[in-house]
């Protein structure tokens, strides 16, 4: 394993454990490795750091494995598996069951990798996908052997009770087809089963995720959602909304005692960038279990995302009715005053630094919509996934939107990433969702 000095002073991130380093810290040349090859750092004294791996053609030359000087052999199978073991173990202790998030890459000590666990079942047999992003050089190269990774993870969980499903039922599916990739000088890859015993059709399964407000109503009922894992982005799914559903969920009890809410005037909702609907599901599962009658509204520029998202709604007897539309541009047409419940989780408008400007510009302009046809006393749920964003940037652009209203509402909430996204203090760059929760005067 090559060893890297940093220059003097260069070490205070690092030593916090931030685990990244620049290739302007170093005192060598990133340019005596191979991508992902693994790598010591030191500082410029020669005393030990950190070990991970590095990229010579990445701006970020080092991301860290671990602070322990006893962890040698970071490479090998035996380590991955116990740091992704470590990982499930985490979020079963934290009450996650069937599908969530197993490894969410820096924060689990496995930078650059990224892995979903989606259960479905099949004639009453539960199944489950293991679904997988390698994002930089290192974890490209360490996961060469990645199902014999994946197949003693699945064996670990099965034997200690974490899990109920065996490898015969376990599909592993990697999704490398992610332009990050790109800055890391790897190939953009076509999603690609790695292994299927049963050859199931992962265009269309139904997986099975708890009610996010599964403790207040009490039951073990869960919600089921047709997706698409080879089309659906990222890993084919988005698992990192719970947190922020259940405080909006929770800010409906309220509203759901006080208004009058009857068949004839149900509680309305409108689901803007409904992707496959996972918000307006969550929000309806509630709604059915109190008998609180509701209508949902759809809007979505995908027509696979609305077709999933309708076929995901229509399961509650709603009344389900949808929009094709571009947020951005066609919502002037929606009445003001209207739903009781916006909520507005659009894509990342700031996908680097200098789309900044513009695409706080574009958060402004989407949520001075969604307050346009809030109704009075109603809940606003607004949400960016751009990393790039500051939590105080997002504010002043929903300021703006409620000052063009001229409408008034109060903050009652804010959100972020659900507890199987875990995030580190030393680390804020891991903490890309943001979610402001107004209720309207």
């Amino acid at each position: 394993m090559r060893a890297w000095k940093l220059k003097k002073g260069s070490d205070q991130r690092l030593r916090s454990r931030h685990p990244w380093v620049f290739s302007n810290e170093l005192m060598d040349s990133p340019k005596t490795i191979q991508p992902g090859d693994l790598v010591e750092i030191q500082d410029y004294k020669g005393h030990f750091i950190s070990r991970g791996y590095g990229n010579p053609h990445s701006l970020i030359a080092f991301r860290a494995m671990t602070f322990d000087l006893k962890d040698i052999d970071i490479g090998s199978v035996e380590y991955i598996y116990t740091k992704l073991y470590s990982a499930w173990e985490k979020r079963m202790h934290l009450g996650f069951q069937d599908s969530f998030r197993v490894c969410f890459s820096e924060a689990d000590q496995l930078p650059g990798l990224i892995v979903d666990r989606y259960v479905f079942e099949i004639n009453k047999q539960r199944y489950q996908v293991l679904s997988y992003q390698l994002l930089t050089a290192g974890m490209d190269k360490i996961f060469q052997s990645d199902i014999g990774i994946f197949k003693k993870l699945v064996e670990g969980t099965l034997a200690q009770g974490f899990s109920e499903i065996s490898w015969d039922k376990t599909v592993l599916l990697q999704r490398n087809d992610v332009n990050i990739r790109k800055l890391e000088g790897l190939d953009v890859q076509e999603p690609l089963i790695k292994f299927n015993p049963d050859e199931i059709d992962l265009t269309d399964i139904q997986i099975i995720i708890p009610s996010v407000m599964r403790e207040a109503l009490n039951t073990t009922d869960k919600l089921k959602f047709s997706i698409n894992l080879i089309e659906g982005q990222k890993t084919g799914f988005f698992l990192d909304q719970t947190h922020n559903m259940r405080l909006l969920i929770q800010s409906l009890e309220g509203l759901i005692k006080y208004k009058k809410i009857s068949i004839d005037k149900p509680l309305r909702i409108i689901d803007l960038c409904c992707y496959m609907g996972q918000w307006s599901a969550q929000v309806a599962f509630y709604l059915q279990k109190k008998n609180i009658p509701f209508e949902v509204m759809l809007v979505d520029v995908s027509d696979l995302a609305l077709k999933k998202a309708r076929l995901n709604l229509l399961q509650y007897g709603s009344k389900v009715q949808y929009r094709k539309a571009d947020v951005l541009k066609d919502l002037g047409d929606f009445e003001d005053n209207t739903y009781d419940v916006v909520i507005s989780d659009p894509p990342a408008f700031v996908k680097n630094k200098k789309d900044l400007e513009s695409g706080l510009h574009g958060y402004m302009k989407l949520n001075e919509q969604a307050f346009r046809i809030v109704a009075p006393k109603g809940i606003v749920a607004s949400c960016t996934c751009s990393g790039l964003v500051q939590m105080l940037d997002f504010k002043n652009a929903l300021r703006k939107s409620l000052v063009r209203t001229g409408k008034k509402a109060q903050l009652i909430a804010e959100g972020g990433l659900g507890w199987d996204h875990p995030s580190l203090i030393q680390f804020p760059e891991g903490q890309y969702l943001k979610m402001l929760l107004h209720k309207m005067d």
